[in-house]
């Protein structure tokens, strides 16, 4: 029958009309003003090393052999991690070239310093460094919180946000925290991923053990909310007494 195809569409009526678009359904855009921003220049991240890094560190050379000598794994740790682990002070502890200096420097840097010391000792080697360590922290109203680890030390926060399913339904995506320590201090900033200011934040680039939480809306609990438990307990009855009606009808037909 025509009234029964309509129970859905009546059911939706009442609902949006006695309590209006809940908030989650008003900002689930995500950058809605970039349709009147022109064309601007990217600047790549570049990830840096601190101290608490630990390192991956592979050399090669024409010589194999003499490559080899260099080249031994880092000692691993009481947790099981392998790499060279950047101390307080900043250094790691290469075989036979002794301490080099890290912190501060990017991994194409370190390279360069570690193949400029091996060449009085091997011909052409070749250095690669790598971040083992380098992590964020999602959690709060997405598809899938957890730790994401990041092999090349570069990640953003719209990244972070995809790889960890997406902001859920009732996630603020208008005031996104971001929690960093760095320099000894814990920051928090706050992140709007509905404007494309997000691009000027200095949250938009994420940095190691970066941590992203995402609150939820008020809708989410509707024990909270008497007025959206309200208006669902009259939507039910309503339906219920809708559906009681036709039935009626029915078996009047009969």
């Amino acid at each position: 029958m025509l009234v029964q195809k309509l129970i859905p569409a009546i059911a939706l009526i009442v609902l949006f009309s006695s309590c209006g678009v809940p908030k989650p359904f008003q900002k689930a855009l995500y950058l809605q003003d970039s349709v009147t921003e022109a064309e601007k220049v990217v600047t790549p991240k570049i990830a840096v090393i601190e101290f608490g890094d630990r390192l991956s560190i592979g050399i090669t050379a024409i010589n194999k052999e003499a490559a080899d000598a260099f080249n031994a794994s880092a000692a691993t740790s009481a947790s099981g991690a392998q790499g060279y682990l950047v101390d307080s002070a900043g250094n790691i502890q290469l075989l036979q070239l002794g301490l080099i200096h890290a912190a501060g420097l990017t991994p194409a840097q370190l390279e360069a310093n570690i193949e400029q010391q091996l060449a009085d000792y091997i011909k052409g080697p070749v250095v690669s460094v790598s971040i083992t360590n380098f992590k964020i922290s999602v959690f709060g109203e997405v598809g899938n919180p957890g730790v994401i680890n990041v092999p090349d030390g570069k990640i953003t926060i719209l990244q972070a946000i995809v790889q960890s399913g997406d902001v859920a339904m009732f996630g603020k995506r208008d005031n996104i925290l971001v929690i960093r320590e760095e320099n000894g201090k814990r920051q928090f900033g706050r992140v709007d991923l509905n404007s494309n200011n997000i691009f000027l934040s200095p949250y938009y680039n994420l940095k190691q053990n970066d941590m992203i939480y995402v609150e939820a809306y008020e809708e989410k609990y509707i024990n909270n909310n008497p007025r959206l438990d309200r208006d669902l307990r009259n939507l039910a009855v309503a339906t219920t007494l809708l559906s009681t009606v036709l039935l009626i009808i029915n078996l009047t037909k009969k």
